[in-house]
């Protein structure tokens, strides 16, 4: 059996014992009659599967038949479920498709956002496999922070040089982590900046440990290591950051903890000349944008209207560099708003994470939920990610001169 196989053995091992205790933890809270069958059921599946296999097709209809009438997290024990068999199923797919050679990471500073996300999976993969060595069993789910429908053309490549290369990684409550960054980051960034530099990005080995998270214990819960790269100022941000916590299990998670508030926050303004005057351009050009990737990382729960789409569309070619004007910033921004864009998304996210309909009553994403986001948003939200995700990794441009 060669190395990989044997680590790839070992992981199996983890996520089918983890998706193991989730669920006997929640057997142990809501004590359903059947759920010790379910669990021989999808596990015996699990280790006889091939990597990518939908081990909750063979389920839902028992799952939902017996399970959903039961509450659990803002949703059904069916929903928590499928959660949970839905990150087993992730986690058993092999890593071993990443061929450094197949479609250059960098194209003139251009990055192919299929080739990177590739790339962070063998990355995690390593350092969870030297983790595991260490003594440190966990399991590490990566994901790119946001989205990029609106940043990446048909080639798989980034529309303009890329400014910020964020890693979300999340993981198990386990994983060691300290002020000063610990094993993960130890044993990643080297390895993260190394691959950065043969593709053509040269950088020094020099990290600054940021934006802390801790639990209501006070324990550490997030941690980010970021290089601020030469050219970075407040208004032209340009940085590699990688995210990591051990609060949320997935990538989704810690993406919807950013995004939702900033949904809340953009629904309940009401002032938007005192906005204008309390926001710097360049915040509230972000604001824009992390709107439209909130757009995108749940484009699986919400369907944009026709207008909606035209000035997704215009606001993409905006972001080229015209969007950098405060003038033909806010102009977006504010037919944004008079479109009624963001309370359409506001409403659909409340029904999606609460059932909670338009108008029924207002919805804080931030005390509701952020702290324990219901597995009935993150299912879709997943799995539209998931195959957006793989699509990219498919696209193979035409050959052309490369540069870093």
């Amino acid at each position: 059996m060669s190395a990989f196989s044997a680590a790839w053995t070992r992981r199996s091992g983890r996520a089918i014992s983890r998706f193991r205790t989730s669920l006997q933890n929640l057997a142990a809270a809501h004590a359903p009659s059947g759920i010790s069958n379910l669990i021989d059921h999808v596990t015996q599946q699990a280790a006889s599967a091939r990597p990518g296999a939908d081990l909750w097709s063979g389920i839902a209809a028992d799952c939902r038949r017996d399970l959903s009438g039961l509450s659990v997290h803002k949703g059904t024990l069916a929903q928590a479920v499928e959660w949970e068999t839905l990150k087993l199923q992730t986690r058993l797919r092999s890593t071993n498709g990443y061929h450094p050679d197949s479609v250059p990471l960098f194209r003139n500073r251009h990055v192919h956002i299929g080739t990177l996300i590739q790339l962070w999976r063998r990355l995690a993969f390593d350092t969870e496999t030297w983790l595991a060595e260490q003594g440190h069993e966990t399991l590490l789910d990566i994901g790119p922070w946001g989205g990029f429908n609106f940043v990446v053309d048909d080639d798989g490549y980034t529309r303009m040089p890329f400014a910020r290369l964020t890693l979300a990684v999340g993981s198990l409550p386990g994983t060691p982590l300290d002020d000063a960054g610990g094993p993960f980051f130890q044993h990643l960034l080297p390895c993260y900046r190394a691959e950065l530099q043969a593709a053509g990005v040269h950088f020094p080995d020099q990290w600054q440990w940021q934006f802390p998270k801790r639990d209501q214990t006070g324990r550490l819960a997030e941690l980010s290591g970021t290089h601020y790269l030469p050219e970075h100022t407040y208004d032209r941000r340009t940085f590699i950051k990688v995210r990591l916590s051990r609060s949320c299990e997935t990538a989704e998670e810690i993406t919807l903890q950013d995004l939702l508030p900033l949904l809340e926050r953009l629904h309940f303004t009401t002032d938007w000349d005192l906005y204008r005057e309390q926001t710097q351009p360049v915040d509230a050009r972000f604001d824009l944008q992390d709107f439209l990737s909130l757009n995108h990382v749940v484009e699986g729960l919400y369907q944009r209207t026709a207008k909606e789409e035209r000035l997704l569309n215009e606001i993409k070619d905006a972001y080229r560099g015209a969007v950098r004007s405060p003038q033909v910033l806010y102009k977006y921004l504010d037919t944004v708003i008079r479109s009624g864009w963001v309370e359409n998304l506001y409403w659909a996210m409340a029904e999606a994470a609460l059932g909670v309909k338009r108008y029924q009553r207002a919805v804080s994403f931030d005390r509701e939920v952020c702290p324990h986001i219901p597995p009935r948003l993150l299912i879709p939200v997943r799995r539209h990610l998931q195959r957006y995700h793989a699509g990219l990794s498919a696209v193979a441009p035409a050959p052309t001169e490369v540069t870093a």
